[in-house]
Protein backbone atom coordinates (compact mmCIF):
# COMPACT_ATOMS: atom_id res chain seq x y z
CA UNK A 1 0.00 0.00 0.00
CA UNK A 2 1.13 3.33 -1.24
CA UNK A 3 1.00 6.04 1.07
CA UNK A 4 1.10 9.94 0.62
CA UNK A 5 1.76 12.86 3.51
CA UNK A 6 -1.36 15.34 3.26
CA UNK A 7 0.17 18.72 3.81
CA UNK A 8 -1.27 21.58 3.18
CA UNK A 9 0.00 23.22 0.18
CA UNK A 10 -0.88 26.97 0.35
CA UNK A 11 -2.67 29.51 2.65
CA UNK A 12 -6.52 28.48 3.94
CA UNK A 13 -9.07 30.36 2.53
CA UNK A 14 -10.26 31.37 5.79
CA UNK A 15 -6.36 33.19 6.46
CA UNK A 16 -6.26 36.42 8.42
CA UNK A 17 -4.53 38.77 6.20
CA UNK A 18 -4.45 41.87 8.85
CA UNK A 19 -1.86 44.30 9.59
CA UNK A 20 -1.15 45.98 13.17
CA UNK A 21 -0.26 48.78 15.42
CA UNK A 22 -0.70 50.13 19.50
CA UNK A 23 -2.10 52.23 21.23
CA UNK A 24 0.35 55.26 22.24
CA UNK A 25 2.17 54.30 18.77
CA UNK A 26 -0.77 55.42 16.54
CA UNK A 27 -3.88 57.68 18.33
CA UNK A 28 -2.01 60.66 20.22
CA UNK A 29 -4.73 62.42 22.34
CA UNK A 30 -2.57 61.42 24.66
CA UNK A 31 -4.33 63.74 27.21
CA UNK A 32 -7.85 64.12 25.97
CA UNK A 33 -11.35 62.74 27.12
CA UNK A 34 -10.33 61.52 30.43
CA UNK A 35 -7.05 59.42 29.25
CA UNK A 36 -4.52 59.23 32.37
CA UNK A 37 -0.98 59.18 31.48
CA UNK A 38 1.31 55.95 30.90
CA UNK A 39 4.39 55.51 31.13
CA UNK A 40 4.84 55.40 27.58
CA UNK A 41 3.68 59.13 27.15
CA UNK A 42 6.33 59.92 29.82
CA UNK A 43 9.51 58.50 27.79
CA UNK A 44 8.00 59.61 24.59
CA UNK A 45 8.06 63.28 26.19
CA UNK A 46 12.00 62.72 26.51
CA UNK A 47 12.60 61.99 23.55
CA UNK A 48 14.27 64.80 21.15
CA UNK A 49 11.17 63.71 18.38
CA UNK A 50 7.50 64.29 18.69
CA UNK A 51 5.80 62.77 21.85
CA UNK A 52 1.95 60.64 22.01
CA UNK A 53 -0.27 63.97 22.14
CA UNK A 54 -0.67 63.67 18.23
CA UNK A 55 1.40 61.01 16.79
CA UNK A 56 -0.27 60.26 14.21
CA UNK A 57 -4.02 61.01 15.25
CA UNK A 58 -5.57 57.57 14.91
CA UNK A 59 -7.87 59.29 17.35
CA UNK A 60 -9.39 61.31 15.44
CA UNK A 61 -8.88 59.78 12.24
CA UNK A 62 -10.18 56.76 13.12
CA UNK A 63 -13.46 56.35 10.55
CA UNK A 64 -10.58 57.54 7.60
CA UNK A 65 -8.06 55.02 8.83
CA UNK A 66 -10.84 51.77 9.01
CA UNK A 67 -11.68 52.58 5.50
CA UNK A 68 -8.37 52.20 4.16
CA UNK A 69 -8.33 49.07 5.90
CA UNK A 70 -11.45 47.92 4.25
CA UNK A 71 -10.02 49.24 0.96
CA UNK A 72 -6.87 47.27 1.52
CA UNK A 73 -9.11 43.96 2.31
CA UNK A 74 -7.83 43.40 5.71
CA UNK A 75 -9.15 40.79 7.22
CA UNK A 76 -7.96 40.94 10.35
CA UNK A 77 -6.38 43.94 12.28
CA UNK A 78 -4.04 43.62 15.75
CA UNK A 79 -4.12 46.86 17.51
CA UNK A 80 -3.86 47.52 21.46
CA UNK A 81 -6.24 49.02 24.13
CA UNK A 82 -4.79 51.57 26.09
CA UNK A 83 -5.19 50.81 29.83
CA UNK A 84 -5.16 54.42 31.10
CA UNK A 85 -7.67 55.23 28.31
CA UNK A 86 -10.32 53.03 30.14
CA UNK A 87 -8.80 53.58 33.58
CA UNK A 88 -6.97 56.50 33.84
CA UNK A 89 -5.39 55.67 37.02
CA UNK A 90 -5.23 51.94 36.50
CA UNK A 91 -7.17 50.68 39.25
CA UNK A 92 -10.27 53.39 38.98
CA UNK A 93 -13.68 51.87 40.44
CA UNK A 94 -15.34 52.77 37.13
CA UNK A 95 -14.38 53.08 33.69
CA UNK A 96 -13.40 56.26 31.70
CA UNK A 97 -16.72 56.04 28.97
CA UNK A 98 -15.12 57.91 26.51
CA UNK A 99 -12.03 55.44 26.23
CA UNK A 100 -14.88 52.94 26.12
CA UNK A 101 -16.88 54.54 23.55
CA UNK A 102 -13.68 55.10 21.17
CA UNK A 103 -12.76 51.59 21.38
CA UNK A 104 -16.84 50.19 21.30
CA UNK A 105 -16.71 52.08 17.74
CA UNK A 106 -13.67 51.47 16.32
CA UNK A 107 -14.01 47.90 17.11
CA UNK A 108 -18.08 47.78 15.81
CA UNK A 109 -15.99 49.33 12.24
CA UNK A 110 -13.82 46.97 11.98
CA UNK A 111 -16.79 43.91 12.80
CA UNK A 112 -19.13 45.74 9.93
CA UNK A 113 -15.96 45.72 7.59
CA UNK A 114 -15.75 42.00 8.08
CA UNK A 115 -12.26 42.52 9.62
CA UNK A 116 -11.13 40.79 12.62
CA UNK A 117 -9.94 42.70 15.78
CA UNK A 118 -7.24 40.97 17.61
CA UNK A 119 -6.72 43.23 20.35
CA UNK A 120 -3.39 43.40 22.72
CA UNK A 121 -4.75 44.16 26.28
CA UNK A 122 -0.87 45.60 27.16
CA UNK A 123 1.36 47.32 24.81
CA UNK A 124 4.42 48.54 26.46
CA UNK A 125 1.58 51.69 28.10
CA UNK A 126 1.27 51.06 31.86
CA UNK A 127 -0.35 53.74 33.66
CA UNK A 128 1.73 55.85 35.44
CA UNK A 129 -0.33 56.16 38.72
CA UNK A 130 0.13 52.63 39.09
CA UNK A 131 4.02 52.83 39.37
CA UNK A 132 3.42 56.08 41.84
CA UNK A 133 0.88 53.96 43.87
CA UNK A 134 3.32 50.78 44.29
CA UNK A 135 5.87 50.51 41.77
CA UNK A 136 3.51 49.11 38.77
CA UNK A 137 4.42 45.64 37.94
CA UNK A 138 7.81 45.19 40.05
CA UNK A 139 4.86 44.56 42.93
CA UNK A 140 2.21 41.81 42.94
CA UNK A 141 -0.49 44.53 43.73
CA UNK A 142 -0.36 44.92 39.71
CA UNK A 143 -1.59 41.33 39.38
CA UNK A 144 -4.78 41.75 40.32
CA UNK A 145 -5.25 45.22 38.70
CA UNK A 146 -4.21 44.00 35.56
CA UNK A 147 -6.40 41.19 36.18
CA UNK A 148 -9.23 43.65 36.69
CA UNK A 149 -8.75 45.64 33.70
CA UNK A 150 -8.34 42.70 31.23
CA UNK A 151 -11.96 41.47 32.91
CA UNK A 152 -13.14 44.80 32.09
CA UNK A 153 -12.15 44.47 28.56
CA UNK A 154 -13.92 41.28 28.35
CA UNK A 155 -16.82 42.22 29.52
CA UNK A 156 -16.98 45.02 27.45
CA UNK A 157 -15.65 43.86 24.02
CA UNK A 158 -15.89 40.05 24.25
CA UNK A 159 -19.23 40.13 22.25
CA UNK A 160 -17.47 41.07 19.44
CA UNK A 161 -13.74 40.13 19.77
CA UNK A 162 -12.34 36.54 19.32
CA UNK A 163 -9.05 36.76 19.63
CA UNK A 164 -7.00 38.59 22.77
CA UNK A 165 -3.73 39.53 23.48
CA UNK A 166 -2.00 39.38 26.78
CA UNK A 167 0.92 41.10 27.20
CA UNK A 168 3.17 42.51 23.97
CA UNK A 169 7.23 41.31 24.08
CA UNK A 170 7.04 40.70 28.28
CA UNK A 171 10.90 39.34 28.04
CA UNK A 172 11.87 42.90 26.84
CA UNK A 173 9.48 44.81 29.57
CA UNK A 174 11.57 42.52 31.96
CA UNK A 175 14.82 43.22 30.63
CA UNK A 176 14.34 46.81 29.77
CA UNK A 177 12.56 47.54 33.36
CA UNK A 178 12.55 51.77 32.60
CA UNK A 179 10.01 50.93 29.74
CA UNK A 180 7.47 49.31 32.66
CA UNK A 181 8.57 52.64 34.42
CA UNK A 182 11.06 50.75 37.16
CA UNK A 183 14.35 52.65 37.77
CA UNK A 184 17.05 52.32 40.90
CA UNK A 185 20.47 53.65 41.14
CA UNK A 186 21.62 50.18 42.34
CA UNK A 187 22.16 47.58 39.53
CA UNK A 188 21.62 44.80 41.23
CA UNK A 189 18.51 45.92 42.52
CA UNK A 190 17.43 47.09 39.26
CA UNK A 191 17.91 43.14 37.68
CA UNK A 192 15.46 41.99 40.78
CA UNK A 193 12.61 44.65 40.10
CA UNK A 194 13.31 43.73 36.52
CA UNK A 195 12.67 39.54 37.54
CA UNK A 196 10.19 40.01 39.43
CA UNK A 197 7.90 42.04 37.49
CA UNK A 198 8.87 39.29 34.85
CA UNK A 199 7.13 36.49 37.63
CA UNK A 200 4.26 39.33 38.11
CA UNK A 201 2.98 39.04 34.81
CA UNK A 202 3.26 35.45 34.22
CA UNK A 203 1.20 35.15 37.27
CA UNK A 204 -1.53 37.72 35.53
CA UNK A 205 -1.15 36.25 32.30
CA UNK A 206 -2.19 32.71 33.60
CA UNK A 207 -5.03 34.16 35.43
CA UNK A 208 -6.39 36.44 32.56
CA UNK A 209 -6.30 32.91 30.09
CA UNK A 210 -8.26 31.12 32.95
CA UNK A 211 -10.80 33.98 33.08
CA UNK A 212 -10.81 34.47 29.48
CA UNK A 213 -11.50 30.91 29.33
CA UNK A 214 -14.40 31.31 31.97
CA UNK A 215 -16.12 34.06 30.60
CA UNK A 216 -15.39 33.68 26.55
CA UNK A 217 -15.88 30.34 25.88
CA UNK A 218 -15.24 30.73 22.34
CA UNK A 219 -12.82 33.29 22.32
CA UNK A 220 -9.03 32.63 22.30
CA UNK A 221 -5.78 34.12 24.22
CA UNK A 222 -2.41 34.13 23.95
CA UNK A 223 0.72 36.43 24.77
CA UNK A 224 2.41 38.31 22.15
CA UNK A 225 6.07 37.18 21.92
CA UNK A 226 9.12 38.70 20.73
CA UNK A 227 10.83 36.11 19.08
CA UNK A 228 14.60 36.97 17.89
CA UNK A 229 15.91 34.02 15.94
CA UNK A 230 19.89 34.03 16.62
CA UNK A 231 22.30 32.03 15.12
CA UNK A 232 26.45 32.10 16.29
CA UNK A 233 29.04 33.74 14.71
CA UNK A 234 31.59 31.52 14.69
CA UNK A 235 30.86 27.59 14.34
CA UNK A 236 31.79 26.46 17.84
CA UNK A 237 29.64 24.76 20.60
CA UNK A 238 29.72 27.69 22.80
CA UNK A 239 28.74 30.12 20.26
CA UNK A 240 25.74 27.84 19.61
CA UNK A 241 25.15 27.12 23.07
CA UNK A 242 24.96 30.93 23.89
CA UNK A 243 22.89 31.51 20.87
CA UNK A 244 20.18 29.42 22.21
CA UNK A 245 20.28 30.92 25.24
CA UNK A 246 20.16 34.08 24.12
CA UNK A 247 16.32 32.46 22.39
CA UNK A 248 15.17 30.94 25.54
CA UNK A 249 15.92 33.65 27.86
CA UNK A 250 14.26 36.26 25.14
CA UNK A 251 11.87 34.45 23.40
CA UNK A 252 11.23 30.86 24.61
CA UNK A 253 10.71 31.58 27.82
CA UNK A 254 7.40 33.31 27.61
CA UNK A 255 6.08 30.58 25.38
CA UNK A 256 7.20 27.63 27.44
CA UNK A 257 5.49 29.19 30.41
CA UNK A 258 2.69 30.44 28.66
CA UNK A 259 1.66 26.51 27.25
CA UNK A 260 3.24 24.48 29.80
CA UNK A 261 2.37 26.06 32.55
CA UNK A 262 5.60 26.50 34.76
CA UNK A 263 8.43 28.39 35.17
CA UNK A 264 11.43 26.28 33.15
CA UNK A 265 14.60 25.12 34.71
CA UNK A 266 16.94 26.96 32.21
CA UNK A 267 15.12 30.47 34.22
CA UNK A 268 15.08 28.89 37.56
CA UNK A 269 19.23 28.27 36.68
CA UNK A 270 19.49 31.97 35.59
CA UNK A 271 17.73 33.55 39.04
CA UNK A 272 19.65 31.03 41.31
CA UNK A 273 23.07 32.29 38.96
CA UNK A 274 21.82 35.77 39.74
CA UNK A 275 21.00 35.25 43.35
CA UNK A 276 17.49 36.82 42.63
CA UNK A 277 14.92 35.77 45.48
CA UNK A 278 11.58 35.99 43.90
CA UNK A 279 8.32 36.93 46.07
CA UNK A 280 6.55 33.80 45.19
CA UNK A 281 2.66 32.33 46.89
CA UNK A 282 1.78 28.72 47.28
CA UNK A 283 -0.79 29.65 44.98
CA UNK A 284 1.03 30.37 42.05
CA UNK A 285 1.50 26.82 40.95
CA UNK A 286 -2.08 26.12 40.36
CA UNK A 287 -2.65 29.26 39.00
CA UNK A 288 -0.10 28.45 36.14
CA UNK A 289 -1.13 25.03 35.76
CA UNK A 290 -5.18 26.28 35.13
CA UNK A 291 -4.01 28.83 32.96
CA UNK A 292 -2.44 28.50 29.54
CA UNK A 293 -2.66 30.08 26.65
CA UNK A 294 -4.52 28.93 23.18
CA UNK A 295 -2.04 30.22 20.69
CA UNK A 296 0.80 32.31 20.42
CA UNK A 297 1.85 35.45 18.41
CA UNK A 298 4.86 36.02 17.25
CA UNK A 299 6.52 39.39 16.91
CA UNK A 300 9.58 38.30 14.13
CA UNK A 301 11.61 40.80 12.12
CA UNK A 302 15.04 39.33 11.35
CA UNK A 303 17.86 37.19 12.35
CA UNK A 304 20.35 38.31 14.74
CA UNK A 305 23.98 36.69 14.39
CA UNK A 306 26.06 36.85 17.99
CA UNK A 307 29.59 36.51 18.65
CA UNK A 308 31.29 36.43 21.70
CA UNK A 309 32.57 39.70 23.38
CA UNK A 310 33.21 40.55 27.31
CA UNK A 311 33.09 44.11 26.58
CA UNK A 312 30.10 44.58 24.43
CA UNK A 313 27.60 46.87 26.36
CA UNK A 314 24.19 45.69 25.57
CA UNK A 315 20.96 47.76 26.55
CA UNK A 316 19.28 44.61 28.27
CA UNK A 317 20.07 43.76 31.66
CA UNK A 318 22.60 42.42 32.51
CA UNK A 319 23.40 38.55 32.23
CA UNK A 320 20.62 37.89 30.06
CA UNK A 321 22.23 39.45 26.39
CA UNK A 322 25.85 40.37 28.16
CA UNK A 323 28.91 39.43 26.79
CA UNK A 324 27.96 39.00 23.05
CA UNK A 325 28.11 41.40 20.15
CA UNK A 326 25.26 41.51 17.11
CA UNK A 327 27.16 41.27 13.69
CA UNK A 328 26.04 42.70 10.33
CA UNK A 329 26.17 40.30 7.85
CA UNK A 330 26.59 42.14 4.51
CA UNK A 331 25.69 39.56 2.30
CA UNK A 332 21.96 40.25 2.89
CA UNK A 333 20.05 43.41 2.42
CA UNK A 334 20.07 45.26 6.39
CA UNK A 335 17.75 48.50 7.35
CA UNK A 336 19.79 51.32 8.48
CA UNK A 337 18.33 49.98 11.91
CA UNK A 338 20.31 46.88 11.54
CA UNK A 339 17.52 44.44 10.31
CA UNK A 340 18.17 41.52 8.23
CA UNK A 341 16.39 40.57 5.03
CA UNK A 342 16.36 37.08 5.89
CA UNK A 343 12.74 35.30 4.93
CA UNK A 344 13.95 31.85 5.49
CA UNK A 345 14.72 32.59 8.68
CA UNK A 346 11.34 33.06 9.59
CA UNK A 347 10.68 29.66 8.38
CA UNK A 348 13.36 27.94 10.64
CA UNK A 349 12.03 30.05 13.71
CA UNK A 350 8.21 28.41 13.05
CA UNK A 351 9.91 24.97 12.81
CA UNK A 352 12.00 25.48 16.03
CA UNK A 353 8.69 26.89 17.48
CA UNK A 354 6.44 23.77 15.89
CA UNK A 355 9.16 21.34 17.24
CA UNK A 356 8.61 21.96 20.87
CA UNK A 357 5.06 23.14 20.58
CA UNK A 358 3.43 20.89 17.62
CA UNK A 359 0.48 21.85 16.05
CA UNK A 360 0.27 24.98 18.02
CA UNK A 361 -1.62 27.73 15.87
CA UNK A 362 0.20 30.71 15.15
CA UNK A 363 -0.89 34.21 14.79
CA UNK A 364 2.21 36.37 13.35
CA UNK A 365 1.62 39.24 15.23
CA UNK A 366 4.59 41.92 13.90
CA UNK A 367 7.17 41.63 11.02
CA UNK A 368 8.04 44.05 9.30
CA UNK A 369 10.96 46.45 7.46
CA UNK A 370 11.68 50.07 8.44
CA UNK A 371 12.62 52.93 6.46
CA UNK A 372 13.00 56.43 6.25
CA UNK A 373 10.82 58.00 3.25
CA UNK A 374 10.17 60.91 1.43
CA UNK A 375 6.60 61.73 -0.49
CA UNK A 376 7.64 62.06 -3.98
CA UNK A 377 4.10 63.66 -5.81
CA UNK A 378 1.94 61.81 -3.59
CA UNK A 379 3.89 58.61 -3.43
CA UNK A 380 6.07 56.74 -1.65
CA UNK A 381 8.21 53.86 -3.70
CA UNK A 382 8.88 51.26 -1.02
CA UNK A 383 10.47 48.71 -3.15
CA UNK A 384 12.52 47.18 -0.27
CA UNK A 385 9.50 46.83 2.00
CA UNK A 386 7.69 45.05 -1.02
CA UNK A 387 10.91 42.43 -1.58
CA UNK A 388 10.87 41.95 2.78
CA UNK A 389 6.79 40.98 2.37
CA UNK A 390 6.98 38.66 -0.83
CA UNK A 391 9.83 37.05 0.38
CA UNK A 392 8.57 36.46 4.43
CA UNK A 393 4.87 35.61 2.98
CA UNK A 394 6.71 33.09 0.52
CA UNK A 395 8.50 31.51 3.51
CA UNK A 396 5.17 31.71 5.22
CA UNK A 397 3.72 29.60 2.45
CA UNK A 398 6.66 27.45 2.81
CA UNK A 399 6.10 26.49 6.57
CA UNK A 400 2.51 25.62 6.28
CA UNK A 401 3.41 23.12 3.89
CA UNK A 402 5.67 21.83 6.71
CA UNK A 403 2.80 21.51 8.62
CA UNK A 404 2.99 24.64 10.86
CA UNK A 405 -0.50 26.08 11.74
CA UNK A 406 0.11 29.67 10.60
CA UNK A 407 -3.78 31.30 11.34
CA UNK A 408 -3.03 35.04 10.62
CA UNK A 409 0.01 37.76 9.34
CA UNK A 410 -0.69 41.05 10.90
CA UNK A 411 3.08 43.02 9.54
CA UNK A 412 4.08 45.99 11.60
CA UNK A 413 3.07 48.17 10.65
CA UNK A 414 -0.68 49.01 8.84
CA UNK A 415 0.65 53.22 8.89
CA UNK A 416 3.53 54.89 9.73
CA UNK A 417 3.49 55.97 13.54
CA UNK A 418 5.88 57.23 16.40
CA UNK A 419 8.89 55.52 17.41
CA UNK A 420 9.83 56.47 20.86
CA UNK A 421 13.87 56.55 19.96
CA UNK A 422 13.46 57.79 16.30
CA UNK A 423 10.08 59.74 16.06
CA UNK A 424 9.32 59.38 12.38
CA UNK A 425 12.35 58.57 10.44
CA UNK A 426 11.07 55.20 11.47
CA UNK A 427 8.59 54.48 8.96
CA UNK A 428 7.23 50.30 8.75
CA UNK A 429 3.58 51.68 7.57
CA UNK A 430 1.82 50.35 4.23
CA UNK A 431 0.36 53.80 4.78
CA UNK A 432 2.44 56.86 4.86
CA UNK A 433 1.55 59.82 7.16
CA UNK A 434 2.28 63.27 5.51
CA UNK A 435 4.34 64.83 8.74
CA UNK A 436 7.66 64.96 10.33
CA UNK A 437 9.45 64.94 13.39
CA UNK A 438 8.61 68.27 14.84
CA UNK A 439 5.13 69.30 12.27
CA UNK A 440 2.04 67.41 12.76
CA UNK A 441 1.28 69.04 9.85
CA UNK A 442 -2.41 68.01 8.34
CA UNK A 443 -1.55 64.68 8.71
CA UNK A 444 -2.68 63.33 5.30
CA UNK A 445 -2.79 59.46 4.28
CA UNK A 446 -0.72 58.09 1.42
CA UNK A 447 -1.04 54.51 0.07
CA UNK A 448 2.49 53.59 -0.34
CA UNK A 449 3.30 51.04 -3.26
CA UNK A 450 3.71 48.61 -0.69
CA UNK A 451 -0.24 49.17 0.04
CA UNK A 452 -1.14 48.05 -3.48
CA UNK A 453 0.97 44.83 -3.56
CA UNK A 454 -0.45 43.86 0.02
CA UNK A 455 -3.71 44.57 -1.46
CA UNK A 456 -3.03 42.18 -4.54
CA UNK A 457 -1.50 39.73 -1.92
CA UNK A 458 -5.13 39.31 -0.13
CA UNK A 459 -7.24 39.54 -3.10
CA UNK A 460 -5.37 36.53 -4.28
CA UNK A 461 -4.46 34.90 -1.57
CA UNK A 462 -1.36 35.39 -2.16
CA UNK A 463 -1.06 33.82 -5.57
CA UNK A 464 1.38 36.90 -6.58
CA UNK A 465 3.80 36.24 -4.22
CA UNK A 466 6.96 34.89 -5.87
CA UNK A 467 10.22 32.56 -5.05
CA UNK A 468 12.97 35.42 -4.56
CA UNK A 469 16.59 35.52 -3.60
Amino acid sequence: MKYQAKLPQDFPKNFLWGASTSAFQVEGAANEDGKGTTVADLRAQKSKYLDTSVSVDHYHHVDEDVKLMAELGLKSYRFSISWARIFPHGNDKKPNLKGVEFYNHLIDSLVENNIEPIVTIFHFDLPQSLVKQYGGWASRKCINDYYHYAKTLFQLYGDRVNYWLTINEQSLLANVPSMNGITDIDADTLHQKGEQSNYNMFVAQAKVYNLCHQILPNAKIGPAVSYMTTLPYDHTSIDALKSKQLEDMIGFIDMDVALRGKLPNYYLRYLQDNKIELDIEEKDQAIFKDGKADFLGLNWYSTSIFKLNEQSNPKMLTGVISGVEKISDERIMNSEWDFSYDPQGLRYALQKVNDRFPNIPIIITECGWPEKEKLENGEIHDQKRIKYLNGHIYQLREAIKDGINIISFNPWSFIDLLSVNDGMDKRYGLIYVDRDNFNAKQLHRYKKDSYYFYQKVIQTNAKNVKKCE
